[in-house]
């Protein structure tokens, strides 16, 4: 790290007793070398289909507790992608959404699956599947509410008067607030189903108290995706 320091002229790092962390300029650093590294797996695919045969890696990423879910076909659009073009290396990064948001912003992945929501305004976004929404809770008195952070917020302020007391960025966070007897809060159907199912949580009426997610493909526009990245994007528009 001290060498690089030296040949760049700048502070990278800061390392001490505190341990270690980047300097502001060293963040940008970093992201910059993250572009870089993604130009130059581009440029490997690209020569990869002039010779015959695409090659490299494809970083997609998704938000959790999709693989439960009936309607999405991720791993049907995986085995197609890999049949078309099996010299490409595939890696999946499951994050919360503002981490995919970041991921793909610099360039460390380049297709993300996430709820549809606000993002870069370069972002593109098509439609894959809706993700229902059920109002589930473990006991009835003494409850407020929590939300995960990038469900659709006018659907909980057309619910609940006040605003929410918690806010989790994965349905595994809510699932342990609710749990916790303290709280109420939407979970896919799909997902809760193996709660409601064992008595430990209950879900309203569906047919008052629900909403929809649109779940989408985002990406940056196709004319900066590389090859790979537009196949994947192919066959996940295929399959669904």
């Amino acid at each position: 790290m001290a060498a690089l320091e030296t040949r760049l002229g700048l502070k990278l790092c800061r390392r001490g007793r505190s341990g270690f962390s980047l300097t502001e300029q060293g963040q940008k650093i970093y992201v910059e070398a993250i572009k870089c590294f993604a130009a130059l797996e581009n440029f490997r695919n690209e020569v990869g289909a002039m010779r015959g045969g695409l090659m490299g890696e494809l970083r997609i990423g998704a938000v959790d507790a999709l693989v439960e879910n009936p309607k999405c076909r991720l791993s049907d659009a995986i085995a197609l992608f890999n049949e078309r073009v099996p010299g490409v290396e595939l890696t999946i990064m499951v994050l919360t959404s503002n981490q995919l948001s970041s991921a793909l912003l610099n360039k460390q992945v380049e297709v993300v699956i996430v709820a549809n929501q606000p993002l870069n305004a370069a972002v593109q976004l098509q439609q894959l599947f809706f993700e229902p929404q059920e109002l589930t809770l473990e006991r009835i008195s003494g409850l407020t509410h929590a939300r995960c952070g990038y469900t659709i917020a006018t659907a909980y302020s057309s619910v609940f008067a006040n605003v929410p007391m918690a806010t989790t960025y994965s349905m595994e966070g809510l699932v342990h607030l609710i749990l916790s007897g303290r709280f109420v809060g939407f979970l896919p159907d799909h997902y809760a189903r193996r709660w409601v199912e064992r008595g430990e949580m209950r879900a309203l009426r569906s047919d008052l108290v629900s909403f929809q997610i649109g779940m989408c493909i985002a990406y940056y526009p196709v004319s900066t995706l590389s090859r790979v990245a537009e196949i994947f994007c192919g066959c996940l528009l295929e399959v669904h």
